[in-house]
């Protein structure tokens, strides 16, 4: 059975304004599909990213959203501006995750709370609920926003950098994490990073940029077309 595109780039150019920094993407990210988009800083991810989920539009090209209606994006950012002054509950930021499913300025529903309650216990969190999200460590924020995305409803989960900041022991859990809900929601998945040791064995196939291009690969091709041994991975970093 041929499984449904949940996003298609045709002829894509992404950039600025009228400036293209990398042209011609043309793939499709299908349904159910954990996709990771690699490269080196600076080789266009986080703009593709940006033009995917509509942030900045496309310079030339076609973007299409699955049947046509607009896809449902819960997004993991690089780097997250929530002012921690602000005595946010872990609790509290995951429920930001539900506010656009109402209207403005409609009280939080029943319904919403249980969503919030349902996604930190997803991530592990469920005994963290009245914790500050300042007080936490590096690795237990970043499973609170990844709580909060997934309280979007998403159909499709974008993750930029998802382990940067955090320790090793840290970053191998929340990759875990990350394949486990996967799995668990059959959700779509597309991860940005350029470290090579972070990409998970099973996944669909990396979309790779480099050299001012992009080429599809799986986790098998790129291991040969990089020389890298597996064993080398940890040590390897692309800057």
């Amino acid at each position: 059975m041929t499984m449904e595109n949940c996003v298609t780039l045709k002829d894509v150019a992404i950039g600025y304004g009228r400036t293209s920094i990398l042209s011609g993407i043309t793939f499709s990210l299908k349904k159910g599909e954990f996709a990771v988009l690699f490269g080196p800083n600076g080789s266009g991810k986080t703009t593709l990213f940006k033009t995917i989920l509509r942030i900045i539009p496309p310079v030339r090209g076609v973007i299409i959203y699955g049947d046509g209606r607009p896809a449902r994006f819960g997004y993991v950012p690089q780097r997250q501006y929530l002012d921690e002054i602000y005595p946010f509950t872990a609790g509290e930021v995951v429920l930001m995750g539900t506010f656009g499913h109402r209207m403005p300025f409609c009280p939080t529903s029943k319904n919403d709370r249980l969503l919030a309650e349902q996604c930190l216990e997803d991530v592990g969190m469920q005994g963290f609920k009245k914790a500050f999200f300042s007080e936490l460590s590096g690795g237990q924020k970043q499973r609170i926003l990844i709580a909060r995305a997934l309280a979007t409803r998403p159909d499709v989960l974008l993750l930029d950098e998802p382990i940067t900041g955090v320790d090793i022991l840290a970053q191998k859990m929340i990759m875990e994490l990350i394949s486990q809900l996967h799995k668990k929601h059959h959700l779509t998945v597309m991860m940005v990073t350029h470290e090579i040791y972070s990409i998970p064995k099973r996944i669909n196939r990396i979309i790779w940029m480099h050299d001012n291009k992009v080429s599809i690969t799986n986790t098998e091709e790129m291991t040969s077309l990089l020389k890298i041994d597996e064993t080398s991975f940890p040590g390897t970093v692309w800057h």
